[in-house]
């Protein structure tokens, strides 16, 4: 599932203050996460777990682990930082307790304007399976080269938003 949101400020400015939160986080279920099941976190650098990735920049991070139904079974899922968000590649907040989303503002605030809004672009690949290393690289050079997807007012009767490809 790819996501892009445009954040267009009402008024003159809106600063998002300094925060580890950003806009798009996954809690995964708790067999998944580290500290409740036997999962386990890792980024693009190689690094894992919690205390050697959060607040690091990364391009993409997983979360894997066993499934509840069938603890034999392990299903993750992978969150791809697109190359053409501000301050990328991302650093996350990541928690063993199953939290992970990219920051934009972990170093500093990030301030909007009517003439300057946030465009921001995510992926989320959910996998059966262990992570794989691989795969996740050849995802994410997919993601970079494909173009945006954007969520529209809907101009159908009875529909809110559409999702359609951007034309560039």
């Amino acid at each position: 599932m790819e996501l892009q949101a445009v954040f267009r400020p009402k008024s003159a400015t809106l600063e998002l203050g300094q925060t580890n939160f950003g806009m798009l986080a996954v809690r995964v279920a708790k067999s998944i996460s580290a500290h409740f099941g036997g999962g386990q976190i890792c980024d693009s650098e190689g690094r894992v777990d919690e205390p050697a990735i959060f607040g690091q920049r990364a391009r993409w991070m997983d979360y894997s682990g066993p499934e509840a139904t069938v603890a034999s079974r392990v299903a993750g899922i992978t969150y791809f930082d697109h190359p053409s968000n501000p301050d990328h590649p991302a650093a996350w907040h990541v928690r063993e307790d199953g939290w992970m989303g990219a920051s934009i503002c972990r170093t500093q605030p990030v301030v909007l304007t009517t003439s300057t809004p946030l465009s921001l672009r995510y992926l989320l690949h959910v996998h059966a399976g262990a992570h794989d290393r691989n795969r996740a690289e050849k995802i994410f050079a997919g993601f970079d080269q494909s173009r945006a997807a954007e969520i529209v007012r809907a101009t159908q009767k009875h529909r809110q938003f559409e999702i359609r490809r951007s034309p560039s």
